[in-house]
C-alpha cells in the first residue's frame, strides 16, 4: 500500500500530465464532475473535481477567504435562511467551496432540512476525504495538498480545532503553511502543514 508521500507524488506526477490543459478543457472536464455530484454521485473524483476548477479561468486564490468570512457571519448570528442563501452563491461560482458545503450542511441541520443536509454532508465529505488522501499533514512530507487557503480553514471546522498561529515554511522547492491549532476541549496544540504550492502561484495568473 503506499504511503502518503507516494500517494501525493502520484498524484502531483497526473497533474503535471494536465499541466498543459487549455482553459476551456478544464472547464468543461469541471463542469461534467461538478455535475454528476450535484446529482449524488458519490463516485465522483472529487480530487480532480478540484484540481479542475482550479485550472480553470473563475479560479481565484483570494475568493475563499472572502468568501468565508461571510458564510461564517451569517452562520454566527445563527441565520439560517441567510447562511443557506450566502453558500448557494457561493457553490453557484464555485461548487467545490469546502466551506459553503459545510455552512449549508449545519443550516439545513438546524433548520431540519434533512435531504438537504445530508446532500451538501455527503459532497463536503468527499471532498474533504480528496484532501486526506493527500497526506497526514504531520510534516512537510505528508503535507495536505489543498488549492487554496479556505482549505486549510475547511479542515479546521471539520476538525472542531482553531488556528492560533501560522507560518509560512520553504523547503526543497515547496510551500508550506505551517498552522498552529488548538483544541478547544482539551486546549492541546498540534501542528499541521499544508502544501500551498497551487494558491501561491495563481496569485501572478491572468
Amino acid at each position: 500500500q503506499p504511503t502518503p508521500a507516494q500517494t501525493q507524488d502520484g498524484a502531483q506526477k497526473s497533474e503535471e500530465k494536465r499541466s498543459d490543459d487549455k482553459p476551456s478543457d478544464a472547464k468543461k472536464r469541471y463542469k461534467e464532475l461538478s455535475e454528476r455530484a450535484k446529482k449524488g454521485d458519490q463516485t465522483v473524483d472529487f480530487r480532480a473535481m478540484r484540481l479542475a476548477f482550479f485550472e480553470t479561468p473563475e479560479y481565484n486564490p483570494l475568493t475563499g477567504m472572502i468568501d468565508n468570512r461571510a458564510l461564517n457571519a451569517a452562520l454566527g448570528q445563527g441565520d439560517y435562511a441567510g447562511a443557506v442563501k450566502t453558500a448557494e452563491a457561493v457553490l453557484e461560482k464555485n461548487f467545490v467551496d469546502l466551506n459553503a458545503h459545510m455552512v449549508a450542511y449545519i443550516a439545513h441541520r438546524e433548520t431540519k432540512n434533512e435531504e438537504k443536509a445530508k446532500y451538501h454532508r455527503d459532497i463536503a465529505e468527499g471532498l474533504l476525504n480528496s484532501i486526506k488522501a493527500t497526506g497526514d499533514g504531520k510534516s512537510p512530507e505528508t503535507a495536505f495538498e489543498v488549492i487554496s487557503i479556505s482549505e486549510e480553514y475547511a479542515m479546521f471546522r471539520a476538525l472542531g480545532v482553531r488556528a492560533i498561529k501560522q507560518s509560512l515554511v520553504q523547503e526543497k522547492g515547496h510551500s508550506y503553511d505551517a498552522v498552529v491549532v488548538v483544541d478547544p476541549r482539551t486546549n492541546q496544540q498540534t501542528t499541521y502543514y499544508f502544501n500551498v504550492d497551487k494558491p501561491f502561484s495563481a496569485y501572478g495568473r491572468k
